[in-house]
């Protein structure tokens, strides 16, 4: 009987642990602002020293360009994709959120030389089951002849 209530407090006590901390262990899984930024930075760099090299790197995610849910992507002042792990060829003109916001167009407005900034929309989380809409924050530059991107959840 002592051993049945000794194993119970173990499990209650693990319980406890994994309901208190399990908000940090799934934020593990999402990159940060601070990281986006970084990604891009990095994803920047590599463009200035070899753009074909580069968009490879962000179709291919090799040399650690993919890092939890985060990734750089390029496209032309056009609108097409042309380094993505997975949308390459599409052209985001067209792209809205659910709520009708002109996604890739504002990427395009937004993107200037030495700056970084946002576009903000509404997206379910992409690498989950979850349809919830989250908001989910573009960090924008323009390198090259390129815009280039980097996202993550903000909410």
């Amino acid at each position: 009987m002592l051993n049945k209530i000794k194993n119970i407090i173990k499990l209650s006590i693990i319980f406890v642990f994994i309901l208190f901390f399990s908000k940090y262990l799934v934020a593990e899984e999402f990159g940060t602002k601070d990281e986006a930024l970084a990604l891009l930075e990095r994803a920047v760099a590599l463009v200035k020293v070899d753009k074909n090299r580069a968009l490879n790197l962000f179709s291919t995610g090799n040399g650690g360009l993919h890092q939890k849910d985060l990734y750089p992507f390029c496209m032309n002042d056009n609108g097409l994709i042309i380094g993505h792990p997975t949308l390459e060829g599409l052209n985001v003109l067209d792209f809205k959120d659910p709520n009708g916001k002109e996604v890739g167009r504002g990427m395009i407005a937004v993107a200037k030389y030495g700056e970084i900034n946002e576009v903000d929309f509404m997206i379910a989380r992409l690498t989950t089951d979850d349809e919830k809409l989250y908001k989910k924050t573009q960090l924008v530059t323009r390198v090259a002849d390129l815009i280039c991107v980097v996202g993550f959840y903000s909410e």
